[in-house]
Formats: structure tokens, sequence, C-alpha cells
């Protein structure tokens, strides 16, 4: 296997460990937190881009946690961030582009550590202040 088709095939793992990890997080703080919190996946594939992620459905809030990769000419685009009801970016992580698919498979893991480690500590935020606000 070539250096390229070996690129492409870590970055393929790498897009794959981070819809399984979105999607364990999702299921784990929505039965952690049941029944208030609800878990979609985000998956989309849009010509040349990769969205991943989690949508978090609270009283009367949302969190969406997403990740994405765009394929462009002979680089890679990625992007991460964490957004609370569509419009209050809580956590934007730099879009960076990237020639190297390897390196492109190491920053999506990183992206995805970053997004997921806060998850669970701003869900309990969220809800803690619907509570109070009750």
């Amino acid at each position: 296997m070539d250096a390229n088709s070996q690129g492409a095939a870590e970055l393929l793992k790498a897009l794959m460990r981070t819809a399984a990890r979105f999607s364990e997080m999702g299921r784990s703080v929505s039965r952690d937190f049941f029944p208030h919190v609800r878990a979609e996946p985000v998956s989309d594939l849009a010509g040349p881009a990769v969205r991943l992620g989690a949508a978090l459905a609270l009283p009367g809030h949302d969190l969406v946690f997403e990740t994405a990769v765009r394929v462009g000419d002979g680089t890679f685009g990625v992007r991460g961030d964490l957004v609370l009801d569509g419009e209050e970016e809580i956590l934007v992580l730099p879009s960076v582009e990237i020639a190297d698919p390897l390196a492109c498979a190491d920053l999506l893991d990183r992206y995805a550590d970053e997004l997921l480690t806060p998850a669970r500590w701003h869900v309990q935020r969220l809800l803690e202040s619907c509570e109070a606000d009750s």
C-alpha cells in the first residue's frame, strides 16, 4: 500500500472512530440524564465534506457537538465546534487546512477529544440552570 492509500485508510478510520465516539457520548449522556436528555447523531456527507457529531436535546436547550472535514484541492479542512441553541458558540476550534491525511486524522482525534471531554459538564450545567429557573 502506498503512502497516499495508507493516509486515506487512516483518515477513514479516524472518521469512523469519531462517529462512534460521538454516538457513544450521546447514548451515555442520554442514559445518565434520562429522561431529561435525548441524543441524535450528526452524520452528514455533502459533496466533499463530512460532518460528524451529536445533537443533545435538553429541556429548553439544544447542544450540538460537531466536527467537519472538507476535502479541498490537495488539502483537508478540519473544524470543530460546540453550539448552544443554534446560536451561542460555546467552543470553537480553529479551522485548519492540512495536506497530510495522517495529520488530518490526528487532528480529528484531537478535536473530538476537546469537544467530548467537557460534554457531561455542559449538560449538567444546563440541567442545573433549568432546575434553578423552575
